[in-house]
């Protein structure tokens, strides 16, 4: 039985699970409407990092199963977020049409409860991007939801910390030795550890100076669990992501210097826990057997329905072809599987789309107004999970804060793309900001990423 097939039987048959999280939603209410949107996005890692950690055992029942309304938390916190809303790119609305058609080709596998909710969660999950995007009509917006996801990461790092000072051995897998705090999935909390590591990174360079050196012990704990995951994914996706951040430290080599010798002390405290358990080594060893299950599906699977997967059958299953026996360890492949075709080549379309809307605006990013650093980042972010989606689903999943912000991302790269092919690209996200204003920014970033 699948684990979230047992959550929905323990959260039915236990019903006052629910209460901590309605008791959050009502303590919502009672944030000033204005702050409202900060508060559930940051909310979001901590709530969903709870919900995979099935150690937790009743709590992350809850925590799975509502998941949905935490998205749908950020959506209303979009629809009344005071100001302006920008206009929507209506390519934008391919993200819930497909969440639709999805729910409709899977309806009929043999788990279909869980497999029917999973994909509502998704369809509340690209509704609430779009509607978190529409709020990001100036550079201040752009910063605020960054700002936000920080600040939720470092709330969620707590779990896997926790579990790793409380527990040490018992949070890695026995017999394979990797690390899984709170009996969450290592490539799964190394989606954690790959996000949080470039917003630590660039909240270290760009936060008041008071709060660098946590900022920076916290960094290098995390990538220090990164390591003990042994999730080759993982590290890969963190190293794309810190290029440009590396990039500028090159240039402050004081406070380059100052920074690792705070970096060795967490990594150090890190590795002395968890070296001689993880198997490291795996990280140099890029011998995988994806490519012979990918051909069997391909070959075995595809074949057979291509254009409308599981569409119109009653004997699939939602998680894995019974055929193969295993789950196709990639999110193209996965959708391949659910709704062939006509759900693959919408949805990698968007893939090609965002990634291209996004390098034009990477192009442009020193003539638009902020940091230049950040839309840096924020690309190598977006690629990293396509990346990342090569080899998980995990990114096409509606219970990962990686997998929210992947959506977030692509369609605010969408929309400062059409904003510059549409009009002046001094213009985009330019809010009322005087000149002294732009000055300061300016004398702070005295940097510049290479084209």
């Amino acid at each position: 039985m699948e684990r979230t097939d047992v959550y929905l039987q323990i959260i039915t048959s236990q019903p006052w699970l629910l209460s901590p999280f309605v008791i959050a939603v009502f303590a919502y209410f009672l944030v000033p409407r204005a702050y409202r949107l900060f508060v559930s996005i940051a909310l979001l890692a901590p709530w969903l990092q709870i919900g995979s950690s099935q150690e937790l055992s009743l709590i992350a029942a809850a925590a799975k199963l509502t998941s949905g309304f935490a998205f749908l938390l950020v959506a209303y916190s979009a629809w009344t977020h005071p100001g302006p809303k920008r206009r929507l790119p209506g390519v934008l609305w391919i993200y819930p049409a497909m969440a639709l058609v999805w729910i409709v080709a899977i309806i009929g596998v043999n788990e279909p409860i869980v497999a029917v909710v999973l994909r509502i969660q998704w369809l509340c999950f690209t509704i609430s991007a779009i509607s978190l995007v529409s709020t990001v009509v100036t550079y201040a917006d752009f910063k605020r939801i960054i700002n936000s996801f920080t600040v939720g990461c470092l709330v969620a790092l707590i779990i896997p910390i926790s579990a790793l000072i409380l527990f040490p051995r018992e949070s890695f897998l026995k017999g394979v030795g990797r690390f899984t705090p709170w009996g969450t999935n290592s490539n799964q909390v190394g989606m954690l550890f790959a996000l949080s590591a470039p917003l630590l990174g660039y909240a270290m360079m760009t936060w008041p100076k008071k709060y660098k050196p946590f900022l920076i012990f916290m960094l290098s704990i995390t990538l220090g669990m990164a390591l003990l995951t042994a999730s080759r994914q993982t590290n890969v996706a963190i190293l794309m992501t810190s290029i440009p951040i590396i990039w500028v430290l090159s240039k402050r080599p004081i406070i380059t210097m100052l920074g690792v010798t705070i970096a060795a002390i967490g990594i150090g405290w890190i590795m002395s826990i968890g070296a001689d358990i993880s198997p490291m080594e795996r990280l140099t060893n890029f011998q995988t057997g994806r490519p012979q299950l990918w051909s069997r599906y391909i070959t075995e699977v595809f074949s057979q329905r291509p254009l409308t997967g599981l569409l119109g059958t009653t004997d699939g299953y939602y998680f894995k072809s019974p055929i193969i026996g295993m789950h196709p360890h990639s999110a193209w492949m996965n959708m391949m599987y659910h709704g062939g075709l006509m759900l693959f080549v919408p949805m990698f379309s968007m893939v090609v789309y965002s990634c291209y809307s996004g390098l034009r605006v990477w192009r442009r990013r020193k003539q638009l107004v902020g940091d230049p650093l950040l839309y840096s980042i924020a690309y190598l972010l977006l690629l990293a999970m396509y990346v990342q989606g090569c080899f998980n689903q995990v990114v096409y999943w509606p219970t990962y804060t990686w997998s929210f912000l992947h959506v977030v991302m692509a369609s605010f790269f969408i929309c400062v793309w059409h904003d510059i092919r549409d009009g002046d690209v001094n213009d985009v996200l330019r809010d009322e900001w005087d000149d002294e204003e732009q000055e300061e920014l300016e004398d702070f970033v005295d940097y510049r990423v290479p084209a």
